[in-house]
């Protein structure tokens, strides 16, 4: 049966998840800076003007009677001050003058613009590409297709290091006949791992397994797991 590789699930879901969350505040950023801090800074000024109008008319109205339209404007500013305290839990804060800057670059645009595709686009480049390794070892790959005969080697020098750069201990490089290295990579695109294995195994059986494990340690292990059973037989059970 055909190897065929998927994205990997750890890769899909964090992109996906970083890509959610950076639409979220995106959308969160342009709700601040397109409505909540706008109706913000016009309350305040709103507010303003109201706590003016009652103190006028506090004061007018200790020293003389106000008249039935001077009654009214100042029963409405004294309402325009109830509502906006209201609205807002107390007196509003005015914002900062750097409020919507700050919600411009860093969320709308940081987030919202630049950081969702910038999640969104890995998941579209590997989703879109796929390696398949036929049963008769052809290798079919997105920069072109490649017959076993082609393949004459594998660079598995990176493969599951110990040292070095973590990232590239996932990686082993296919060798082609004409020089070309191809690149497979088992972090971004899960079942690589039975390619690389699948190949290292046809070219290297003596090292490699089919599943991209080192022969002589996965013997080694066998052979102490087997060594252990004999010095500790189980007890047989009573009959």
């Amino acid at each position: 049966m055909p190897i065929r590789t998927t994205i990997q699930p750890f890769v899909f879901w964090r992109n996906a998840i970083f890509a959610i969350l950076c639409l979220v505040f995106g959308l969160w950023g342009w709700y601040d800076y397109s409505i909540k801090i706008p109706n913000l800074e016009a309350d305040c000024v709103a507010l303003d003007t109201a706590k003016e109008q009652v103190k006028k008319f506090e004061t007018q109205s200790a020293t003389a009677d106000l008249n039935e339209n001077e009654k009214a404007q100042w029963n409405a500013a004294k309402k325009v001050v109830e509502e906006i305290t209201r609205r807002n839990g107390g007196a509003p804060t005015k914002p900062s003058p750097y409020d919507r800057t700050l919600q411009m670059w860093l969320y709308i645009i940081g987030c919202g613009v630049l950081g969702t595709p910038f999640f969104v686009w890995p998941i579209l480049q590997i989703t879109r590409k796929q390696f398949v390794l036929e049963d008769d070892g052809t290798l079919r790959t997105p920069t072109g297709t490649f017959s076993a005969a082609q393949i004459v080697d594998i660079d598995m020098s990176r493969w599951c290091a110990k040292e070095g750069d973590r990232r590239s201990t996932w990686t082993a490089h296919v060798v082609t006949s004409d020089g070309k290295r191809i690149l497979l990579d088992d972090h971004d695109f899960k079942n690589m791992h039975l390619i690389i294995g699948a190949i290292a195994h046809r070219l290297m059986p003596d090292r490699w397994t089919a599943h991209a494990k080192n022969a002589a340690e996965t013997n080694d292990a066998a052979e102490s797991m087997n060594s252990s059973e004999t010095n500790n037989p189980q007890p047989k059970s009573a009959s």
